[in-house]
């Protein structure tokens, strides 16, 4: 009879051998998909919160030639043409324009900041004549007709090259002309999110026709291979040089909407090399944002990734949005230095003769306040005293004590910090009970002679900053916030509602929350070191909650505040929460 044992037990362990080399690659297969469905997560956060910020930045432009115009059209009324031609220098140096130019109704240039300029006809040009139908328009991003400084300060014609354009109306909304903008194609790459942290991952607009709008973070290596002369604006397209085919990527987000690609192996790239991909369709502007990082680094070295990229996405977070910080603060001293030039401020410094006038102030004040959305503007002589504002209650009001009358006096503009005021709280009954939490922008007003004349005042809408803090989802528990030298928070926290009802702040965390450790009584870890500059924990410490969080801060010298950004430990480390929303590789 044959022994059948010896067989059949090497049946089973290669039955088994097979069984666990199938099981261990389903798992290591599963963990891949996992994971590369977090990094397209990822991504598809950078392509989306991109796409906000290149539409934010366009809006802003159009809000910025609409008050331009508004100006002009007083000028016409004069026929000053002088004092309309500096008025263009001025806010093309202040908005950091190419260049600025009026074309009359015919399109023919009649005043423009560059003087070879006043001779040419633009009646054919699309800018102009959407203009001339009414509408305040952005134009695509285009080769210029005309040669134009390139980024060597040489003449170059067909620089990459974009308007932005709205009707001068008069006081009978009739267009007596066309104000354009030629805007510095710069602008929209210092806006492209720069994902540093990364070997390979990058951020690109294409046009309609798959043709890149920005510059590519491989640009030297494209230029070395051939493939562009100068930049890949304008010069490459986005084309798999495979297939010689706009690439998986263009083609879907040219066709609208938003996307990516869900076999989990990628698609060819622009250079030939495997990405992973997320991209959205900017409908209005004809534009595609597209977000790429190499397949091979997305997947490469999963451990070490889970290990590091809590802190390394919210460094990268943190950092950018010092970047939006800084940005809002140049736009709020802008804007205060771009009011207080304007004719219009010095006439008010010496007040309003008659109600006909007073009207004609005040609506144009309250035009300035709802374009850029502030919470009030004021206007006071060289006495201090106020002149006219938007809010009758800081009529005839004496600030030549405050710090934003007398810095703004000495230093041309000045922001205040947030601090504790009732001087701009209508409600009578918030002003008996508290203080409210208050910035103000300021900006001297000067003679023509260059002597002091008076003080213009914003006072800024802090809810502004608060949306900023929020702006980008940190999971279910991460949140950012600003802290003062004081520790104190100058932002609203996440946990507001729970921080009410535990009686921790009464109305807001906006200085009324100190950021203080509850087990010591002492500053938080966050809070305490991140005077000293940028800094981060990679164990856990108590945030002002008593709740354990992972965390990263840094130091804003220029305004003395502090950025924190953290996350509770028990999400950060959960596995199922491994890729928790965190939107940046920065």
């Amino acid at each position: 009879m044959l022994n059948t044992k010896r067989p059949l037990l090497v049946v089973c362990v290669l039955f088994l051998l097979l069984l666990s080399m199938f099981t261990a690659r389903t798992v290591i297969s599963d963990t891949f998909k996992v994971f590369r469905e977090g990094v397209v997560r990822d991504l598809q956060g950078i392509a989306e919160k991109q796409a906000e910020v290149i539409g934010k930045y366009l809006e802003n432009e159009k809000k910025n030639i609409k008050v331009a115009a508004y100006d002009l059209h007083r000028y016409y009324a004069k026929s000053d043409y002088m004092e309309a031609l500096e008025y263009l220098v001025s806010v093309q140096n202040i908005y950091h324009y190419k260049e600025a130019f009026v074309a009359n109704t015919a399109g023919n240039v009649v005043l423009s900041s560059d003087v070879d300029s006043t001779r040419a006809t633009i009646s054919s040009r699309q800018y102009f004549q959407k203009a001339m139908n009414g509408e305040t328009f952005i134009s695509d991003i285009i080769g210029s007709k005309v040669p134009i400084k390139n980024e060597n300060g040489q003449l170059e014609l067909g620089m990459p090259t974009m308007f932005v354009s709205t009707p001068i109306l008069d006081a009978n909304a009739q267009i007596l002309g066309v104000l354009v903008f030629r805007i510095d194609i710069n602008q929209i790459n210092a806006l492209m999110f720069k994902m540093n942290a990364t070997d390979t991952a990058e951020i690109y607009l294409i046009n309609k026709n798959g043709y890149m709008l920005t510059e590519s973070r491989f640009t030297d290596a494209l230029e070395l291979g051939g493939l562009i002369e100068k930049r890949t604006t304008l010069e490459l397209q986005v084309i798999n040089p495979d297939t010689n085919n706009l690439t998986l990527a263009a083609k879907k987000c040219i066709a609208g909407g938003k996307g990516f690609n869900d076999s989990g192996y990628g698609y060819m790239d622009y250079r030939g090399t495997r990405v992973l991909g997320y991209w959205v369709w900017m409908k209005e502007y004809n534009w595609g944002v597209i977000a790429e990082i190499d397949l091979d680094e997305s997947c490469e070295d999963i451990r070490k990734y889970f290990q590091d990229t809590t802190i390394k996405n919210l460094r990268g977070l943190m950092r950018q949005h010092i970047s939006f910080i800084k940005n809002r603060m140049d736009k709020y001293k802008n804007n205060a230095l771009s009011i207080a030039r304007k004719p219009q401020s010095l006439q008010y410094t010496k007040g309003v003769l008659s109600i006909e006038e007073f009207i004609t102030a005040s609506n144009y004040l309250e035009f300035l306040r709802d374009e850029y959305k502030y919470k009030e503007i004021f206007i006071c002589n060289s006495a201090g005293i106020v002149m006219l504002t938007t809010e009758k209650r800081m009529m005839g009001k004496d600030i030549s004590g405050e710090d934003y009358f007398v810095k703004a006096k000495e230093n041309d503009v000045f922001i205040t910090n947030i601090k504790k005021t009732k001087l701009f709280t209508s409600n009578k009954a918030v002003r008996e009970k508290r203080d409210v939490p208050t910035m103000l922008v300021s900006a001297k007003v000067k003679h023509s002679t260059g002597d002091f004349a008076g003080v213009v005042i914003l006072r800024v809408d802090l809810e502004d900053f608060n949306k900023l803090m929020h702006s980008t989802e940190i999971g279910a528990s991460g949140e950012m916030y600003l802290v003062n030298t004081d520790g104190f928070l100058v932002t609203e926290s996440r946990f507001a509602h729970l921080l009410k009802r535990t009686g921790m702040i009464e109305e807001r965390t906006a200085l009324e929350l100190k950021g203080i450790n509850p087990k010591t009584g002492n500053l938080t870890k966050a809070i305490e070191e991140c005077k000293s500059g940028e800094g981060f924990s990679e164990s856990e410490y108590y945030d002002y909650r008593g709740v354990f969080v992972l965390g990263t801060w840094d130091w804003i010298p220029e305004y003395e505040w502090g950025i924190i950004v953290e996350i509770d430990l028990t999400e950060s480390f959960h596995k199922s929460a491994s890729f928790w929303g965190i939107k940046q590789y920065f």
